[in-house]
């Protein structure tokens, strides 16, 4: 295997605009359970490092490879012998948010990692219905 790809789509209850700003805003990825923290070196915008401090993994440094704000970006980790891409895609869906993320992973290397692919083909979804709970949360207290 040379590329890996998954993708995993879901559908939140709150306005795209509303859904991007939030997820932008890496404070807000400590939604998921493994993530202690996540350090943004700058704007969210293409070019842009950041660092998440993983409970299973520790630190762990990425990059903004695209933003395209409000519609989708890129985050880019490089691993020993691989690339893994995460992108986020944003999509209004009549009033609603449609939100898909595509993760890739290539590389040399890329069969050394096929415990972390399984784990992520699991984490993926169940990491984003987090994330819309979340996401509709916040909606929900801006309008009170």
């Amino acid at each position: 295997m040379k590329e890996w790809i998954f993708e995993h789509t879901i559908e939140c209850s709150a306005p795209t605009d509303f859904a991007w700003s939030y997820w932008s805003n890496v404070n807000n990825w400590t939604v998921d359970a493994d993530v202690e923290s996540v350090e943004l070196l700058g704007a969210f915008a293409a070019g842009t490092r950041g660092v998440t401090h993983s409970k299973s993994s520790g630190k762990i440094e990425w990059r903004l490879a695209e933003v395209i704000a409000p519609k989708r970006a890129v985050v880019e980790f490089p691993a020993p012998g691989v690339v893994a891409k995460f992108a986020w895609m944003f999509e209004d869906a009549g009033g609603k948010t449609r939100i898909t993320q595509r993760a890739t992973m290539c590389g040399k290397r890329i069969a050394e990692y096929a415990d972390t692919l399984g784990q992520l083909q699991v984490g993926i979804p169940a990491g984003m219905q987090k994330l819309c709970v979340a996401i509709e949360s916040a909606a929900r207290d801006s309008t009170k």
